[in-house]
């Protein structure tokens, strides 16, 4: 196994991380560090001495910084082939000698770019051209060069140092990780400027995949892309899981509507607790009161038999008490913003539970979805909207007491799978679902033959209960329907053509309906 000690290192980084001791390691093997502005005066104050980037380029650091390191000489330092027989005659002949090694991280642009208020001027500024360039022409050239990009290689490289320098194997692999990196800067660029130009999608998306154990189905095999898809730096794709075996592909499918679903009801409703049970995709029970407890056992009543195996979503720092409730249930998933040292310690006792530990989804994440079709992709925005101003259709209308009520079952309805329809109420101090109907090609069998007939079985009664539809109803059957069952109140997005039918029917009923204008299919 072949290594190669590097003679010239070029160092130009934003973060400085565990810099010190790689740059000393640097000094002790007789390695020339190169390097500019900032980092140029820390490795001075540790006592390194180094060569100015100017000395290298002939020009000096010009235009606020602007330009340091883009030079046809710092690229041919890094580019021409050590090997090839004209590379090298012309390279002496330009007075160019190779820089070996190049440690270099960006400008902090993702950083920048989720800090409110940040000026057009300071988001342009923190893009970083020097450094991509650096990367990208000594990850090329790969064959001689090593690369480092993330301060968690720097102590790797230092053990490679110790030995005699880097493999090609080594070098490689970091070549292979610097790219990725410039492929991500570059599209968390595109993905903020788009959102801040245009409206336009940015080419390319993905930059990190782990394996898992299998697909939807033992026999399918299957990995998850880690994607920069959205303004937020945290995400679920990248949570730490605490304890528990592998998130499979079904648990994180589950697992992102039950996150999304409870990230937005704190949005609208930050002073309550909220807790989502998810079951294949679906939404199965959620509630939302001031008590975590009470809000997860409302929850799982809302169909305690789909609960069962399910994934569940808090809002809010998960309480010993919640722990102990669910340690008497079998359960896949929990995720949480936190959680109690109490409550570590009771969910240790169930080793295949997984804990994920993940801050809510911020509601102008920006974030983009994917969905693949045979020889494609489709894209597009998720679904983050949520309209307010409801208008009521009919002569009779809701009372103001109901507004909260018509807010959480709208943003449940969002989350389930079309066709859908809700029943939701407040009731014992708790927003909760009562009954649900989903996944029905046809919108009236969702009462008739799920909702319905769920909450005959459990002997909930109607009271002031309200329905909610994802779409339009086409035709005046399923309020006909909802009448039966004692439903007084509809809320529903309106755009049929039916609409005045619709709306007779609940006049004839003596039933209110608002029409929100806006429709959540989710397919």
């Amino acid at each position: 196994m072949q290594r190669f000690m590097p003679k010239r290192a070029l160092i130009s980084v934003s973060d400085k991380t565990n810099l010190d001791q790689l740059a000393l390691t640097l000094k002790e093997c007789g390695v020339e560090i190169i390097s500019t502005g900032g980092t140029a005066e820390y490795l001075k104050n540790l006592g390194i001495e180094v060569t100015s980037i100017q000395s290298v380029t002939g020009n000096p650091e010009a235009f606020g910084g602007r330009m340091k390191s883009i030079s046809f000489q710092v690229s041919s330092a890094l580019l021409f082939r050590r090997d090839h027989e004209v590379d090298q005659a012309e390279a002496k002949k330009l007075g160019i000698r190779p820089i070996d090694l190049v440690i270099c991280n960006l400008y902090p642009f993702k950083e920048v770019a989720q800090k409110k208020n940040i000026s057009r001027e300071d988001l342009i500024e923190n893009i970083d051209i020097g450094g991509p360039n650096m990367i990208r022409g000594a990850a090329k050239n790969m064959q001689w060069v090593t690369v480092l990009t993330n301060p968690s290689d720097y102590s790797s490289l230092i053990e490679s140092l110790k030995s005699g320098g880097t493999t090609h194997k080594e070098r490689s692999e970091l070549a292979l990780k610097a790219f990725s990196l410039t492929a991500q800067y570059d599209l968390a660029i595109a993905l903020k400027l788009s959102s801040e130009f245009s409206a336009e999608f940015p080419e390319a998306f993905s930059h990190e995949t782990k394996a898992l154990r299998y697909g939807e189905n033992p026999h399918q095999k299957a990995k998850l892309f880690v994607l920069n898809n959205q303004s937020s730096l945290s995400s679920l794709a990248n949570a730490p899981i605490l304890q528990g075996k592998e998130i499979s592909y079904n648990n994180y499918l589950d697992a992102d509507q039950a996150f999304k679903c409870v990230s937005e009801l704190t949005h609208h409703f930050p002073q309550l607790n909220h807790c989502v049970i998810v079951k294949h995709g679906i939404p199965c029970g959620a509630a939302s009161s001031s008590n975590q407890l009470k809000s997860l056992s409302k929850a799982w009543e809302a169909d305690s038999t789909s609960a069962f195996g399910g994934i569940i979503s808090f809002s809010h720092r998960v309480s010993k008490e919640a722990a102990a409730w669910l340690s008497e249930y079998f359960i896949e998933v929990v995720i949480a913003p936190d959680y109690s040292d109490e409550a570590l310690e009771l969910f240790s006792k169930k080793k295949n539970v997984r804990l994920v530990k993940v801050n809510l989804k911020q509601p102008d994440s920006h974030e983009w979805t994917l969905r693949s079709i045979n020889g494609g992709l489709l894209w597009q925005e998720e679904d983050e909207l949520l309209k307010l101003e409801f208008r009521n259709a009919t002569k009779n209308t809701f009372t103001q007491d109901k507004t909260e009520v018509v807010k959480f079952g709208s943003i449940l309805t969002k989350y389930l799978k079309s066709n859908c329809l809700l029943l939701a109420d407040y009731r014992d101090d708790a927003f909760t679902i009562l009954a649900s109907g989903v996944g029905q090609p046809n919108r009236l069998e969702c009462l008739t033959l799920l909702a319905g007939p769920r909450l005959k079985e459990k002997k909930i009664a109607i009271n002031d209960a309200i329905l909610f539809s994802d779409a339009f109803f086409p035709f005046r059957d399923s309020i006909e329907e909802a009448n039966k069952w004692g439903i007084k109140y509809v809320v529903q997005p309106g755009g049929s053509i039916k609409d005045p039918e619709v709306i007779a029917a609940c006049d004839e009923f003596n039933m209110a309906m608002i029409i929100t204008g806006e429709r959540h299919f989710r397919h």
